[in-house]
């Protein structure tokens, strides 16, 4: 009975000392303004690419984990966050333009069929498809980093459910830069 009072007593001082110093943390960073929630802002983290000789910027409190996806010979890597409940996908150089590339996406009859682009640019697109009586969308977007051009696209075998989930892959892949 002794030890369970002990015990007890102990988590309750313990408890108390916690909320004193948090109270007092509290109180001392409360008076600096702006200045200190600046300072408390996240960064952005940069995530390696490796084999690509790349990296690319997440926002910090993202949980973000590249995985290799190499397969013969062609070096890729997926990149995995929560933000959108899915990922992107960057793979090695292409010599093929981006036009062409468009061209194949459209042509996809199969595994993401095209239906329409619901956003285009030089660079990048979103496309809507439907697969088995669902509406999927995807980000493609054509970085050259380093005199080389590189894919970027979103994962995914259902894409993603809106286009302004597909918009946030390609922030992130705006932000591919050379290792």
């Amino acid at each position: 009975m002794l030890i369970k009072k002990v015990v007890i007593a102990t988590f309750i001082l313990t408890a108390v000392a916690c909320h004193k110093d948090e109270s007092s943390a509290a109180s001392t960073t409360s008076g600096t303004g702006a200045a200190s929630a600046a300072a408390a802002a996240p960064k952005d983290k940069t995530v390696d690419l490796a084999p690509l000789p790349l990296t690319v910027k997440m926002p910090a409190d993202e949980t973000a984990m590249a995985m290799d996806m190499s397969m013969g010979g062609n070096k890729s890597v997926s990149v995995s966050y929560d933000a959108v409940n899915a990922g992107f996908n960057v793979s090695e150089p292409t010599q093929k333009s981006f036009a062409e590339l468009k061209k194949e996406y459209k042509g996809d009859t199969i595994l993401f069929p095209f239906k329409k682009w619901v956003k285009e640019g030089d660079t990048s697109a979103v496309e809507e498809f439907t697969n088995e009586g669902k509406t999927g969308y995807m980000a493609i977007s054509w970085k050259q980093v380093g005199g080389k051009s590189y894919v970027c696209k979103s994962n995914g075998l259902s894409g993603l459910k809106a286009p302004e989930d597909a918009d946030k892959v390609l922030a992130l892949c705006d932000t591919l830069a050379p290792k």
